[in-house]
């Protein structure tokens, strides 16, 4: 199959559900201050229930971790052929169609990866967690090499369609991949600013994930806006193949609500402000709204899961559901 940056969604997809198992880990194992490990679970004293549920969160985060590991190698590799063949990637990045937004799959993607190998692949090898903050400066140097990457691709990205006409299929939620992009990105400066017991280290990562936090969050609020314009005066949903794209908004309300919390956390370490309460309410109007719009998608796609997404072929989108 032909090299896309669309198949990056598939570590950044099983990235993030390694990452789900380990954070409901974080929460429910007593551990010290820090990260889980798989050394603080005290198997001995755990009751049937939880270890019912700790085992398959445990067997889920190893499986995952290693598909988005796996996988990421194998797809740089194929990135790194597919950017010194520039006509193709000019071509990709400067087509009409909504695909050129797929450009920043892979800056996502290696955001994830920098989460994954911090918390999942930590949790189980000593080595790394032994030596956590021995990576926050390779990991704040990654952090700010994606940030440069993200920014020079929205620049470019924007050039491009001033330039050019809109996608004739007309706006859509696929356009907010660049928004989910810069979620990610934010995501591991905050998780750097929020772990770093260097706080120079840790003042650069806040300073950096508060401006693509903030770009992002203004992209995200602009986007929106004319998408429920554009909804409104057509009356009409988009074509099947981009139906599930509508999901894409639940991972991005959860991505930005936490770097903020981060940020917060981040806040309170260094100049002690008891921003508990803000950050209680972040966290929790994030998740009221991933909630209720998890809710309204599935009522607004009911005929599409009813009757087409188990017949129709594959597409991209789909992976906005995981």
């Amino acid at each position: 199959m032909k090299f896309t940056p669309l198949k990056f969604q598939i570590p950044l997809a099983a990235g993030g559900i390694s990452l789900m198992a380990f954070n409901y880990l974080q929460f429910a194992v007593p551990h010290g201050k820090g990260l889980v490990k798989f050394s603080d679970i005290v198997w001995s004293g755990l009751t049937p229930a939880q270890l019912g549920l700790y085992l398959p969160l445990i067997a889920i985060m190893l499986v995952f971790s290693g598909i988005s590991l796996g996988s990421t190698a194998i797809y740089l590799r194929q990135l790194r052929r597919w950017l010194f063949n520039r006509a193709e990637y000019q071509d990709f990045i400067t087509s009409p169609s909504t695909k050129s937004i797929g450009v920043f799959a892979p800056v996502g993607s290696l955001s994830m990866t920098a989460n994954v190998v911090l918390a999942p692949l930590a949790f189980f090898v000593p080595l790394l967690s032994a030596n956590l903050q021995a990576l926050m400066l390779p990991g704040l140097i990654f952090f700010w090499v994606l940030s440069l990457a993200l920014f020079r691709l929205e620049y470019k990205l924007f050039r491009t369609r001033a330039q050019r006409p809109l996608d004739p299929i007309g706006p859509n939620f696929i356009w907010l991949t660049d928004v989910f992009a810069f979620g990610l990105v934010s995501l591991t400066g905050s998780g750097i600013a929020a772990l770093s017991a260097n706080q120079l280290i840790a003042s650069l990562a806040a300073d950096a994930s508060l401006l693509t936090l903030g770009c992002g969050f203004l992209l995200m609020v602009a986007k929106l806006a004319y998408l429920f314009f554009h909804q409104i005066k057509t009356q009409q949903l988009p074509e099947k193949q981009i139906l599930p794209a509508y999901f894409i908004l639940i991972p991005i309300t959860c991505l930005y609500g936490f770097s903020f919390h981060r940020i917060m956390v981040y806040l309170q370490s260094y100049f002690a402000f008891d921003l508990g309460w803000l950050s209680f309410l972040i966290m929790t109007f994030s998740y009221v709204c991933t909630l209720s719009w998890g809710i309204f998608c599935l009522y607004l796609l009911g005929n599409y899961f009813k009757n087409d997404f188990l017949r129709c072929d594959f597409a991209p989108t789909q992976w906005g559901i995981v």
